[in-house]
């Protein structure tokens, strides 16, 4: 399996970031708590209960991603095109899409340790972000038997609660700038309806 399968797949747990906080040093407190909090899930799975704490892990974390930004950000200039009904139909299928394409992996990796850095990174996110702040907050993701991982979740502070919408790995994998790679050729080619298409299709959504 590839690297990036197995952080995505973990993030999509280790990122439920309830943070109804407004420092980036009580979000990074909160991060901690949370990666506990997940992985505790996870490791209540027995082979027989499997999907129940899967899906208990996808509804924790899903609340806290900022799912309409990342398929914003990952649709690129297009998204300013779309329809209203087109954009929420992307949204609905590109978090099926994560989901589907992660979720699933959640429960191989229930053994692994998540370090939060107590330092986070800001910057100001500019128009995109209203002049809010942005915090990228690092952590050290280790599975016994493989090599530590530097992870880096970006967030943004919206109505009490920094938000991710966006996740790195070992400053390669980007999961927003792959996506944006993945699409565009179907954007150049056949349009907001191509990708959607492309997306159902993938997702089994009629």
């Amino acid at each position: 399996m590839k690297k990036s399968a197995f952080v995505t797949a973990l993030s999509i747990g280790v990122l439920s970031i309830n943070m109804a906080f407004a420092t980036p040093q009580q979000a990074v407190s909160q991060v901690k708590g949370n990666a506990t909090q997940v992985l505790q899930i996870l490791k209540q799975a027995n082979g027989k209960n499997d999907d129940a704490i899967r899906r208990q892990a996808e509804n924790y974390a899903a609340p806290y991603f900022d799912f309409e930004l990342m398929t914003r950000l990952s649709v690129g200039a297009p998204w300013n095109k779309a329809t209203a009904a087109q954009k929420q139909t992307l949204v609905e299928e590109y978090r099926k899409m994560l989901i589907r394409t992660y979720a699933g992996q959640m429960l191989r990796y229930k053994n692994a340790q998540v370090t939060v850095s107590d330092k986070a990174t800001t910057k100001n996110g500019g128009a995109m972000f209203g002049n809010r702040q942005v915090v990228d907050v690092n952590a050290t993701i280790t599975v016994p038997g493989q090599q530590p991982i530097k992870a880096v979740f970006s967030t943004y502070q919206s109505g009490g609660k920094y938000k991710v919408f966006n996740v790195s790995f070992e400053g390669a994998f980007k999961l927003v700038q792959m996506k944006q790679q993945e699409f565009k050729p179907i954007l150049d080619s056949k349009g907001i309806e191509g990708l959607i298409a492309s997306l159902k299709a993938k997702n089994g959504s009629k």
